[in-house]
């Protein structure tokens, strides 16, 4: 098939294969072509698209934390101990960060969909999931090394933190969800209360609970569930 077809609206379509005198079977052929070609690259947008959203809720956290560690390390460059920690730590940052950039690139997958594959914890859900617990342990021992000082904030690796952007609308998301919920629920439990469903009912309340406590910049669940 021409790949000018492709560009060419329906009508204009039309009159350029009448220009082109083609047989109206054949006409009708390329047209139902250009058809599903346009479709399938109208639906592979839409996919791709949504794949990228998905791996912005994993880089975004990643590269605040990235930024924020490189401010912190050049906060006090004379400690030693201090910087040699925060090296490490930028460095697993950085690598990971190189790891993911071939999958956001071909977009073939969601981040939660390779995390299934390599049994991750939490689905992958945060930039944290993908770090093995024994670089973790060896990172956080590292910082707590570190002598304390006075009114000095100790630096914490590892937190599953994001823009507080990303922050606001995901916890708006997951409160609308959950409230829907708790509606569809009740309902449910007026016509036939069951045991199961009113314990349901407590903890999804106690989410709502613990999801307006949450700071600006924590990681929020996708799911009322995952807050508990």
């Amino acid at each position: 098939m021409h790949k000018a077809y492709i560009k060419l609206k329906p009508n204009d379509l039309h009159q350029r294969l009448l220009k082109e005198r083609i047989h109206p079977a054949e006409m009708q052929r390329i047209k139902d072509e250009v058809a599903e070609t346009k479709e399938a690259q109208r639906v592979d947008k839409i996919t791709r698209t949504q794949r990228k959203a998905e791996w912005d809720k994993v880089l975004k956290p990643l590269r605040y934390e990235l930024n924020n560690a490189k401010v912190g390390r050049a906060y006090d460059l004379d400690d030693e101990a201090r910087v040699e920690a925060f090296d490490a730590y930028i460095l697993v940052l950085e690598t990971l960060l190189s790891r993911f950039a071939q999958p956001l690139a071909s977009l073939d997958a969601t981040p939660i969909q390779i995390a299934i594959e390599k049994q991750l914890p939490n689905n992958g859900e945060h930039w944290t999931d993908w770090v093995p617990d024994k670089i973790k342990t060896r990172i956080a021992l590292a910082f707590e090394a570190i002598p304390h000082k006075t009114r000095a904030k100790r630096k914490v690796p590892f937190q599953r933190l994001t823009t507080p952007e990303q922050n606001a609308k995901a916890r708006d998301k997951l409160l609308a969800r959950t409230r829907k919920e708790i509606e569809t629920l009740e309902r449910k439990q007026e016509m036939n209360s069951t045991e199961v469903g009113q314990a349901t009912l407590e903890r999804m309340r106690e989410a709502l609970k613990i999801i307006a406590r949450l700071t600006d910049t924590e990681h929020i669940p996708a799911t009322w569930s995952g807050v508990l």
